[in-house]
């Protein structure tokens, strides 16, 4: 509804301003959005209407309500069998909030030496099996 508004908002300042001078205008006053996210923004506010965009179920975000009303392409659709070739073999099972080791606990401080130990032993794996 947000970007919906703020392209109604950007239109009706398009039919105010001079000829020529709405590029400048909506440089200076599209904050830290970007000039092409408001050109979006009007093109999505001109070709659909409100109510459309609530009651189509498949509309989840923004990107959905820019692929309805044809201002973006279809997302290309990946093959299951392509998916699962792409995917990495190996991953790292070790996750933690902190960024810095000062903050780390103890525990997390063994888990993270655990995944490391373990990904050495794969480095050198990999460098005997590829002579690398």
């Amino acid at each position: 509804m947000h970007a919906f508004n703020a392209g109604l908002a950007a239109n009706k300042a398009k039919d105010i301003i001079p000829h020529g001078d709405f590029g400048g205008w909506l440089e200076a006053h599209c904050g830290d959005r970007g000039v092409r996210t408001i050109q979006r923004w009007m093109k999505l506010a001109k070709t659909s209407s409100v109510s459309d965009l609530l009651t189509n179920p498949s509309i989840k975000c923004l990107t959905d309500a820019y692929v309805a009303t044809g201002i973006l392409p279809e997302p290309e659709t990946r093959d299951a069998t392509n998916e699962a070739k792409e995917k990495a073999p190996y991953v790292l099972s070790f996750k933690t909030h902190y960024r810095h080791a000062s903050e780390w606990q103890r525990e997390a401080a063994k888990d993270f030496l655990y995944e490391f130990e373990r990904l050495a032993k794969l480095a050198v794996q990999l460098k005997t099996e590829f002579g690398i």
